[in-house]
């Protein structure tokens, strides 16, 4: 999975796969500061773009790895190594923008989550408490016992949840 694949996708396929389009995923995978051969604790090696991109691909599908093993001819620990220790690097590395209890106020600070919702109020939303929007994609759920029509969605004809705001 290299910049020249994702570039030779279109950008219809690339978001579909991976929910950015190419370009914006290689400025991305520098902007994240992922080191461009990011290599694992068993010496398994990836360019930042393609770490990034796998990544990425995992939390789109959301499924097992073994689709992403069959689609990018990767074997299955490595890919998990990959997944884990870039998502533990990310963490890590940008901890003091994601810290709630930072008396800095990183961006999920308490402080900051009232002004986010006082400016999504102030525009005109019908909720006081919402600070952030999601990309409303649709999770499949197993069919419950209770309650069926209030989860089946008739466009997809599966029962699903779908979350679209987040409330302080």
């Amino acid at each position: 999975l290299t910049e020249e694949h994702l570039l030779s996708l279109t950008s219809r396929e690339c978001i579909w796969r991976f929910r950015f389009s190419a370009p914006k995923i290689i400025e991305l995978a520098e902007a994240l500061d992922i080191p461009d051969s990011f290599k694992t604790q068993n010496h398994y090696s990836f360019t930042a773009v393609e770490a990034l991109a796998l990544l990425l691909a995992q939390f789109r599908t959301g499924s097992d790895q073994f689709e992403l093993t069959s689609r990018y001819n990767q074997s299955q620990s490595s890919l998990s190594e990959l997944l884990n220790e870039l998502n533990e690097y990310l963490n890590e590395r940008w901890a003091h923008l994601l810290d709630c209890d930072s008396e800095v106020g990183g961006i999920l600070h308490p402080d900051k989550l009232l002004s986010y919702a006082d400016a999504i109020t102030a525009s005109g939303a019908p909720l006081e408490n919402c600070f952030a929007f999601l990309d409303c994609t649709i999770r499949r759920i197993c069919h419950p016992s209770i309650d069926q029509q209030i989860c089946y969605n008739g466009y997809k004809k599966i029962h699903a949840l779908k979350y679209q705001a987040l409330c302080l």
